[in-house]
């Protein structure tokens, strides 16, 4: 089978403003040209991720919520479960301080998804969640862009070895690009990682290469070095 790029969304597709400019578009036209399987894998909600396969230069699969949920064409598949609201009243109630409720919970199906509040320091908001919410045996993660609340076990690489089961396809090569610890899980399927020079220490050191360019422009400098070459 062709090659499997994975890309994350947010900071990695997008500028700091998260928006996603016509060259990033021109890159996406190339590498499906090319005929790479290209997939976008994202911790935000799936009707978001879907909706950007759609309209932008893609394969059509999609690994939505931190690999909660995975998708193509037609299908969806939720891989995991959560008490949704149980998780958002504890939130409001013990962590009020610090986070808000995200409108894309309506949404989301396996991971749920906090804004920190502005002012907060975000590694104090982390800390106390992952205190209040493993007690209850959710996970917490941080995508730099939200707080994450999931099953333990939910995460992108899971997603992205799911959606290639139900593809029923085994590509030569799988490749990694994202810029934060939401990416990692997927880092650890991949046969080759990458992330923009903005990611954190602890991604730089798991990625195979960083990028000399932040956000979307870290992206495109890494397409054209190791896939359009």
């Amino acid at each position: 089978m062709k090659v499997a790029v994975f890309i994350d969304v947010d900071w990695t597709l997008t500028d700091f403003n998260r928006k996603i400019s016509s060259r990033v578009v021109s890159v996406l036209e190339r590498l499906v040209e090319k005929d790479f399987l290209v997939s976008f894998a994202s911790a935000t909600a799936y009707p978001i991720v879907y909706g950007l396969a759609r309209y932008l230069p893609s394969s059509g699969v999609v690994v939505a919520e931190n690999g909660g949920v995975v998708g193509f064409e037609n299908a969806l598949h939720v891989l995991g479960s959560i008490d949704k609201e149980r998780v958002i009243r504890v939130a409001m109630e013990e962590l009020g301080c610090c986070l808000e409720d995200s409108w894309q919970n309506m949404y989301r199906h396996v991971d749920v998804a906090f804004v920190v509040k502005r002012g907060v320091d975000p590694s104090v908001a982390v800390s106390r969640a992952r205190s209040v919410f493993g007690g209850l045996g959710y996970e917490v993660m941080y995508s730099g862009v939200a707080l994450h609340v999931h099953p333990p076990g939910i995460n992108k690489g899971f997603g992205v070895r799911k959606v290639l089961e139900l593809l029923g396809e085994s590509p030569e090569r799988i490749i990694a690009i994202g810029d934060s610890e939401v990416d990692l899980g997927m880092f650890e399927v991949a046969d080759f990682s990458a992330c923009p020079s903005h990611a954190p220490e602890e991604v730089k050191k798991r990625a195979d290469y960083v990028a000399s360019k932040p956000y979307s422009e870290g992206f495109i400098e890494i397409a054209e070095k190791f896939l359009l070459s």
